[in-house]
């Protein structure tokens, strides 16, 4: 079964630390992915700069091969790493994604070198399914200084994914819900409540 990356770079300006450690409801943002996620993957990665904060999680922890370059970075040392030919790769401030949308995306990838849902006409490419296929561009990326994620699918064979296909999971808005500050955290903190 393929596996899940999570990228999770280091501390975030607006959080003031790094978010896959924030308190959410008793857990760690990081600990709350991992127990729902944990149970149906074979391969969990952690991506981060910061190994040393997540060497006690059930997952691999492994480097950028390309240090501080963003999300780009984090996806190729994750696709290096694996065996797989494809990943999910999830950004750790996206605590609210589940297992049955992951799976959905991923049995979809086949032909493709990633699958990505299109929210409001916006890319997520960091809830999204990236094949092997993605390297040489992945590569290409990081060497010239080309480091904005979304503009690597100018060049991919991608399946865009509208929102619409994810409502059968759950409420969308919080299926793919982003904790960018403290506002979101605290919406973040109302929504595990509830779940």
């Amino acid at each position: 079964m393929p596996g899940i990356a999570i990228l999770s770079g280091g501390q975030s300006s607006r959080m003031g630390i790094n978010k896959a450690l924030a308190s959410l409801n008793g857990a760690k943002v990081i600990e709350y992915i991992l127990a729902r996620l944990q149970p149906r993957f074979d391969e969990l990665l952690i991506v981060t700069n910061e190994p040393e904060l997540f060497e006690k999680y059930p997952a691999r922890v492994i480097t950028d091969i390309y240090p501080r370059k963003g999300p780009i970075a984090g996806i190729h040392a994750a696709l290096k790493t694996t065996s797989q030919a494809q990943l999910f790769v999830l950004s750790c401030d996206m605590p609210f994604i589940n297992a049955d949308v992951i799976n959905y995306m991923l049995e979809r990838a086949q032909g493709y070198d990633s699958v990505v849902p299109v929210l409001g006409g916006r890319l997520q490419p960091t809830a999204a399914v990236y094949n092997q296929s993605c390297l040489p561009l992945l590569i290409d990326c990081l060497e010239k200084d080309k480091l904005k994620l979304t503009r690597i699918f100018e060049d991919l064979n991608a399946l865009y994914l509208d929102e619409t296909v994810f409502s059968c999971f759950g409420q969308v808005s919080e299926l793919f819900f982003n904790i960018n500050d403290p506002a979101a955290l605290e919406k973040a903190r109302e929504i595990a409540g509830r779940g």
